[in-house]
Formats: C-alpha cells, structure tokens, sequence
C-alpha cells in the first residue's frame, strides 16, 4: 500500500513539474539594447529578428566563468542563452557566454 501512494505522488510530482515549465523555452540571442532602470532587453532572438523582453523580477544570471550575476553585468553585445516564455516576452535566467 506504502508503494502505491509513493508511485502516484512521484506521477503526480512529475505531472507538476511538467505543467510548470511547459511554457518556458530556452533560446540563444544577443543582446541588442538594454534597460536597467525598466528592466527591458532588445535581443536578437534566434540570430533572426529584434524582440523586446522584460526581466523577470527574480531573473537567475549566470557568468561565462559559472559565478552568479546580476543585471548589472548585462551589455550590449553579450552572447547569451535564455530561458523565457516568448510569448509572454518575459526572461526568467539568463546565462551569458561572453
């Protein structure tokens, strides 16, 4: 019976872990401009076209050397991978390659 209820809160976790990060997609971009002050970022998304982001208020940034950053070591020119939801045009982390 123990084994049971274990199996189907596991099902049940990995059911909502799922539909969490069913909108999240992660994409490779440059950062074309940016906005601190609004938190607002221009990036070329895909290599292809300029789209408007907004930070996230708990935006994750990972460093190129893997130390945790902030907005403020974001520049114009940054290669970076991101994970948000284009749609909603929201970045929720940011890892910059350079």
């Amino acid at each position: 019976m123990k084994t049971i209820y274990s199996k189907a809160l596991a099902v049940l976790i990995m059911f909502y872990t799922s539909v969490l990060s069913a909108a999240t997609n992660e994409f490779v971009a440059e950062i074309v401009n940016l906005d601190i002050e609004t938190g607002e970022v221009t990036m070329l998304y895909m290599h292809m076209e300029e789209m408007d982001f907004r930070l996230a208020y708990d935006v994750h940034i990972r460093l190129a050397n893997g130390e945790k950053g902030a907005v403020a070591n974001l520049r114009k020119g940054n290669q970076i991978t991101a994970a948000g939801d284009p749609d909603k045009k929201v970045i929720y982390a940011i890892r910059i390659h350079n």
